[in-house]
């Protein structure tokens, strides 16, 4: 996609202005003095909630820890929805919300022996990246808004969601976007996820998913020779699909 020429420099040189002008923030600085001091702790979070088993549609243990930690931290109006996303706000004197979220579910099956460790700074194991270190960040953010009344004019809803993964299909997100009550509230969307931290993600890729199903006779490829085989004619579908 060819980029679109910027016809001003004004809106990036504000955005540098407003960057500038937080970064000598009182309460910005004390809140990143926070961050530093509190390491231990955030390790500590990360490593409980990965040794929790979270595949898509098993999410319940993690979506409760999650809840508590909410509640700890003094967020109001902490719940869960009917799919199980979890929800807590940092209410702000104006009506759109910003909500800032981070998926509960991993891509480990339940059953995945979890070996979650800490050698040094170094932690290690099954999904204590992808989505550990995201549910994480969500609680520090939380805290820091809490702890040090940092200045907002939005409210802030943060989220911990459900099915990103594979199969999940996205389906927290998805519920909470088609809901009306959200839906015509939430002016912008923060999402803490993927490995790193040094790349901020302003555009992405829609996703879509089909489950297709193909029936035939089959059977063994020797005695039944000739028979028409749903793996063929999916192998062949696969192939017509990725040459579109």
């Amino acid at each position: 996609m060819t980029p679109v020429p910027r016809t001003s420099a004004e809106p990036a040189s504000a955005i540098a202005q407003e960057l500038a002008r937080l970064a000598t923030s009182t309460e910005v600085k004390a809140a990143f003095e926070w961050f530093r001091n509190q390491e231990t702790e955030f390790a500590r979070w990360q490593l409980e909630l990965a040794r929790i088993p979270a595949p898509p549609f098993g999410e319940t243990a993690r979506a409760d820890w999650l809840a508590e930690r909410f509640r700890t931290l003094g967020l109001l109006k902490v719940h869960k929805d009917g799919i199980g996303n979890v929800f807590g706000s940092k209410l702000g004197p104006s009506t759109p919300m910003i909500s800032i979220s981070a998926h509960l579910d991993t891509v480990f099956p339940a059953n995945t022996p979890l070996n979650i460790r800490q050698q040094g700074t170094k932690l290690s194991g099954p999904g204590i990246s992808d989505n550990a270190s995201g549910v994480t960040a969500l609680l520090a953010i939380a805290g820091a808004f809490e702890n040090f009344n940092l200045p907002h004019t939005a409210s802030l809803l943060f989220i911990g969601n459900v099915g990103e993964e594979g199969e999940g299909d996205l389906r927290g997100m998805r519920h909470i976007f088609s809901d009306p009550k959200w839906k015509d509230s939430i002016q912008a969307s923060v999402v803490l996820d993927g490995a790193g931290t040094d790349t901020i993600v302003a555009e992405a890729l829609g996703s879509r998913r089909f489950e297709v199903t193909v029936r035939g006779p089959g059977g063994h490829s020797w005695s039944d020779f000739g028979a028409p085989n749903p793996i063929v004619v999916l192998g062949r579908a696969i192939q017509l699909f990725s040459q579109t």
